[in-house]
Order: C-alpha cells, then structure tokens, then sequence
C-alpha cells in the first residue's frame, strides 16, 4: 500500500502516537517551551485516539497525557519546591483536560470544532473555579511570541488557546482525511491574527504616550516559612530595601514597587514599621508600593501576605492581602475589593505575584480603573521568566502597565502590549534597582469590554453541536 495511512501506520505504530505525544506536551508547555510544538503537540494523541478504542486504550492514552504533563511541570521543580508539586499540578490539568480529547473520540461530524471549543471551555473552568491558575492553558505556548500574543487582547487567552486548538485538529483532519482543505479555516484565521497582531504591536510604536517614571527594588530576604530568619538579618534586609528606595527616587522614581515578601515584621511592631514607611514616603517624595509578610501564628503557620499602599504624602491609602495564594501557601486569603490610587494623573493598582495566573483578578484592576498595576512577586528558579512572562499577558489582555516587583526571578517594566521596557533578574550580579518609564495611561480593548463573552459563546456553541452531531451520528462506537 502506499496510501499516506498505510506509510504512517508503518512508520508510527499506534503506541508511538502516546511517546510522541507525551513528548511534544513535555517540550511545548511551561518553561523552557518550544512555542511553535504547540501548534501540533496534540496531534499525537488525536490520532492515537481515533485509531483506537476500548477502556484500555483511554487509560494508556491518559496514563500517557499524565506522563507529558508531568514532564512539563518537571521544568519548574527547583529548589525550593517540594517534586510532590509535580503531581499536585500535573494530575489536575490531566483530568481537566481528558474529557476534552475524548470528546474527539466520541464525535466526528463537528469534532474539528467541538475539541477546541471543549479545551477553552476546560482551560476557563481551571483558571476561574480552580487554586491551579491558568498554568497549562494552550496559550502560553506562544510567551516568547509578541506578535500572535496580541490575539489576547481580543478575547483572552481562551481566544488564543481556541485557534492553538482548532489547528491541532485541523492537522490531524488533514492527516485523517486527506483533505488539505481542513487546515484553511484555521490557517486563515491565524493569518488574520498575526497580521493584525504586527500591526497592533507596530502601531505602538509609532505614537507617542505620557509616561510615568517607576522602580522595581529588590530584597536580599530569603523568608520561605519556618524557622524566620534571625531578627538581625531581618533588620538588615528591611535597611537593604529603605535605602534601594531612597536611591531609585534619587533617579526620579515616582511609584515604587518592592519584592513580595521583601521582609518579615511581627505583629506587634507593624505599626512602627507603618511609621517609619510613611517617614520614608515624604522623605523621598514618592509612592511606595511596601509588600512584607506578617506571621500570625507558628502552629500551623500562618501569615498575612501583604502590601501597602503609601501614597507620597505619606497617607496609608489601603492594604492588601493576597487573593490567590498559592496551593500549600500558608498565607491568609485575602477578599478586599481591588482599589486603585490616583498619582498625579495615573491610577495606580496592585495584586500580588499569584493572583496574576488568574485572568478575572487582572480584569478587576480594570474594572477599578487602572492605567498601572503594580504587582510584588516572589518566583523560584524553575518558573522563572515564564511567569513576569504569563503577567504580560494580563497587561495586554487589559490595556495597563504592569510593574512586576520579584524576588527570586525576573522583575519587569510592561507595557500594555506586553513589551518589557525594562528588566532585571534578581539572579544577576546586579543592585537590585530597575527605573524606567512606562506608559501612564491605559488603552482600551476588546477583552477588557466583553470579559469572558467569547467563553460564553463556546458553551452555547459547544451545546448545539454536540445536540447535532448526537442527532446525525452513527451508532456510537465503544470507548
């Protein structure tokens, strides 16, 4: 035979679909991902899928997009992280995102549309309902890709997951079928995508903004948990980001953002602490963005994640407590409303490292109206830079500046088309001072507008053709 199915039946046996596709979620996803495998690391396990049926087949098949998953979160085990996080996020993502390639599976008439509409569907329900965030979703394949990443400013990442998704099946269509002419709707719609994405990023270019001068200041503190550093190197530490202060402001910082986590102070002495960042605030005529932990207990520890808000006056405006912490976090779940500070013109917010892998929380700095975010963060080795990374995405998903702050990994100056306009790894021999200028105002987009209308439009979607295809298929095959 020498049909295309015949030569890849001999070639590709099907238990090498599941190794190749084990391998290509491994490469694609996280860090160090190859972002053009994303466009085909499903592919794989697709045809693996319609060639096989049976209850054993579906449990090597998940045993292996397990395999893949844990391959990828593996990249981002380093210490200090416990390896039993690679389960705690591999396993999830694995069992969010089954249902999904078995809805291929099931289907046939519509199934080039029903997998990417399930995916995003899955993707949304994970960063929205979920403690595990937006990591795994399709788009993030394309971090390292500015021009496609402008697509997220359309309808978010669920967009850009959509079309990452639709030409996985339109690939594995044409392998299937044949018919080259199942790639065309999703290759003319990544066309429209990237053509439009140049322009976008292009366009920003070429005009003129008002800008706002800012500082990211790093901490020499390395508080994890327990036991607490010794109260003398905690003193030090606090001394370390007073004067990285009084330095950037010396350079004409306005607004101010120190590392999550910059320091430890115990309850009891918060309010000198207070007193003496309201005397620092005047002294250097800026605001101050101050983050720090405040242990509440030591059985079961517990503390408070939080920043401050001192405006230049030395006015203690609001403070905030992390939303999101993250899995296994020990910190106290903040619920406040997200506030925003107008400086001189510029409304300024703020978030804290995780609450950033969740979309909804960013779209609420824009809801308060927002032009900067400032956002303390605290990252380890192995995500470090996808996750200043995955922030840029929510800057341009809502039109503002970011200001990421991090201890541990990558801080940056972003604009609100994800462009990093300044950044300093807290890795380098450096001291751990960044000051640049970034756009004051926001910019309008459609994601910012319509939030998760698109996902919305997948479930009604998604509900009508699964009603046709049920209408018009065959007897169904067993799984």
């Amino acid at each position: 035979m020498t049909t295309l199915e015949s030569i890849t039946q001999k070639k590709f046996p099907v238990s090498l679909y599941l190794i190749l596709g084990a391998a290509l979620i491994g490469l694609s996803h996280v860090t160090y991902g190859v972002d053009y495998l994303g466009w085909f690391a499903s592919v794989p396990f697709l045809l693996y899928l319609s060639k096989t049926n049976g209850f054993k087949s579906r449990l090597l098949f998940f045993l292996a997009f397990f395999l893949g998953w844990s391959l990828a979160i593996y990249k981002i085990i380093s210490d200090p992280i416990p390896a039993v996080l690679l389960v705690l996020y591999s396993l999830p993502i694995s069992i969010m995102q089954f249902s999904g390639y078995i809805i291929w599976a099931r289907t046939k008439k519509y199934r080039m549309v029903l997998f990417p509409l399930m995916m995003v569907i899955l993707e949304w329900i994970q960063y929205t309902y979920t403690p595990f965030a937006s990591w795994g979703a399709a788009a993030y394949t394309q971090l390292d890709s500015p021009i496609i990443a402008q697509s997220v400013s359309l309808f978010g990442i669920a967009g850009l997951s959509f079309i990452i998704y639709f030409m996985n099946a339109g690939i594995t269509e044409v392998i299937l079928t044949k018919k080259i002419n199942r790639i065309v709707a999703p290759a003319l719609v990544l066309t429209v995508l990237l053509l439009w994405g140049s322009f976008r990023l292009d366009n920003s270019r070429a005009v003129g903004t008002e800008t706002i001068t800012i500082a990211a200041i790093g901490t020499d503190s390395d508080i994890g948990g327990l036991p607490l550093p010794e109260a003398e190197k905690n003193l030090s530490d606090i001394a370390g980001v007073f004067n990285r202060t009084r330095i950037a402001a010396s350079q004409g910082a306005e607004l101010i953002v120190w590392n999550e986590a910059a320091f430890y102070i115990l309850k009891e002495d918060e309010d000198s602490l207070i007193k003496s960042v309201q005397d620092l605030a005047l002294e250097v005529n800026s605001t101050i963005v101050v983050a720090y932990v405040v242990p509440t207990q030591e059985e079961e520890f517990k503390y408070e994640n939080k920043y401050l808000f001192v405006t230049n006056t030395g006015h203690i405006d609001h403070s905030y407590l992390k939303h999101e912490p993250v899995p296994g976090e020990p910190a106290i779940k903040g619920t406040s409303e997200q506030k925003v500070v107008a400086q001189k013109g510029v409304n300024i917010g703020g978030a804290i490292c995780y609450d950033y892998d969740f979309p909804h929380v960013a779209g609420e700095n824009k809801k308060a109206g927002s032009d900067v975010v400032a956002l303390p963060s605290s990252d380890w080795r192995g995500i470090d830079p996808i996750h200043t990374q995955m922030a840029a995405f929510r800057a341009i998903e809502q039109g503002y500046s970011v200001v990421r702050s991090t201890r541990f990994g990558l801080s940056a100056a972003i604009t609100p088309y994800g462009v990093m306009k300044a950044q300093m790894s807290s890795f380098d021999n450096n001291d751990k001072i960044l000051v640049t200028d970034l756009p004051s105002q926001s910019v309008t987009t459609l994601y910012s507008i319509i939030g998760d209308l698109f996902i919305w439009l997948c479930i009604g979607l998604l509900i009508i053709l699964c009603y046709l295809e049920y209408k018009t298929r065959k007897p169904a095959e067993n799984l």
